[in-house]
């Protein structure tokens, strides 16, 4: 669960109320709430202080974290995945080792086929999350080096090319495809223009960007996939209500234009006439 409040008496209040439910929801259909493994994980921005907090449930102290493993994600109580992108570096090292290993004998096909099932899925997992973080440039330095091995090139050439050759995103790409196609699979999550003010502009089918002043919040996923869904060229854009051909025009896109920063994307002028 999360609650949120702006008051601790009020914040702690709530957060026991809901323990309240959730365990008797549990009771209800014939099941145990493990106290052992509830925590409090605190949210906050890294100049603030976490609030001090007791949460007894049944006379037992919940345990309060800095971050926890959540659905394969380790999230952490500022939100900067440093901790998520540190387990997962060593994961990806070993499927460089293993590209390495057998490259002089496997086909260009079947080199591929081993950064998919090894790099590939490992990457993607959650990447809308945690593709902005500042950390994710280690996971981009890895994807470089694996492409470099794949594609025979020096350690100092660029793997730019061999990026779009073997039509491989790279990290930041992904990161974007992933945002989009999250958008367009989703519609129904986001408002567009006409539907929160009536004056017609050439605008009115865009997502509507709400202001954010808080830089977290800028950089968080649903702010980005509205900033990023609106940057598209109009012929996709076109494309959103129908998932496959848009998904297809998507990875066709990015695979072209093979964006190595956010920067990239969002200073790039498209038109109407782009083709994708």
């Amino acid at each position: 669960m999360i609650v949120k409040s702006t008051e601790p008496k009020e914040l702690l209040q709530s957060i026991q109320n809901n323990i309240i439910n959730i365990d008797g929801w549990f009771k209800s259909n014939l099941l145990l709430l493990n106290m052992d493994k509830t925590h409090l994980l605190q949210f906050n921005t890294k100049p603030s202080k976490p609030l001090d907090l007791e949460v007894f449930y049944e006379h037992k102290r919940i345990t309060a974290v800095n971050s926890i493993k959540f659905l394969g994600l380790e999230i952490d109580s500022t939100l900067s995945w440093k901790q998520h992108i540190d387990s997962i570096v060593p994961r990806l090292n070993k499927a460089c080792f293993a590209v390495r290993q057998v490259k002089s004998y496997m086909a260009l096909e079947a080199l591929k086929m081993v950064y998919f099932s090894y790099f590939h899925s490992i990457v993607t997992y959650g990447i809308i999350f945690w593709g902005n973080s500042v950390h994710s440039q280690q996971v981009f330095k890895i994807q470089k080096r694996i492409i470099r091995l794949i594609a025979n090139l020096r350690v100092k050439d660029s793997c730019r090319c061999a990026f779009k050759k073997l039509g491989i995103l790279p990290l930041y790409s992904q990161y974007l495809y992933s945002l989009l196609l999250f958008v367009a699979k989703n519609r129904e999550m986001f408002q567009s223009n006409s539907d929160v003010h009536s004056v017609g502009t050439r605008y009115k089918n865009d997502l509507h960007l709400p202001p954010a002043r808080l830089k977290l919040y800028q950089q968080g996923t649903f702010y980005l996939e509205i900033k990023a869904y609106t940057h598209l060229p109009n012929n996709i854009k076109d494309l959103a209500y129908n998932v496959k051909p848009f998904k297809r025009a998507l990875k066709a896109f990015f695979i072209t234009h093979s964006f190595y920063s956010l920067a990239e994307y969002f200073n790039q002028k498209f038109y109407e006439n782009v083709n994708s």
